[in-house]
This record gives structure tokens, sequence and C-alpha cells, in this order.
């Protein structure tokens, strides 16, 4: 069974289209990720997120990857990031 989290990140503002495919890519860059119930609202991003087959996944395996991520493709500035 798959633990998926709850995903919030605050940003400096970004397009709701832009922030959907974004978080699709990560998806794609990380194969086992899941992600699910994604949500583009003002300046907040926020989805579920858990990697296949864990039920063990803690808050920070997966702010690991996103930060990842974010200095590989960065579409907008992340002001936060809570998982939990």
């Amino acid at each position: 069974m798959t633990k998926m989290l709850n995903v919030n990140i605050d940003t400096s503002g970004i397009d709701a289209n832009e922030a959907k495919e974004w978080v699709n890519e990560l998806a794609n860059v990380y194969a086992d990720m899941q992600i699910s119930d994604v949500n583009v609202s003002g300046n907040k991003i926020s989805f579920k997120a858990g990697f296949s087959g864990m039920d063990d996944t803690e808050p920070d395996d997966v702010k690991m990857k996103i930060e990842e991520y974010l200095t590989m493709n960065e579409t907008f500035h992340a002001k936060s990031i809570n998982v939990r």
C-alpha cells in the first residue's frame, strides 16, 4: 500500500497550468512517485504524494525529492514547502 502525504507549497506566484504541469513532471522524473489531488490556487500548490508500494514514507523523503526537482526545474520560487 502506498502511504500518501499532503504537500503544500507556497510560491511567489505561478500560472495554474504551469504549476499543474510541474507537478505532473515531478511524477514523471521520479517514476516511483505517485501524485494525486493536485490543486493550484493563487500562490499555493497542494497535492498528495507518495512512493509506490511504500507504507513507511516519511515527510522528509517527499520534501527532499521536491527540493531536488526544484533545483533542476526552476519553474517558480518556493517560499515554503510543507509535507505532512
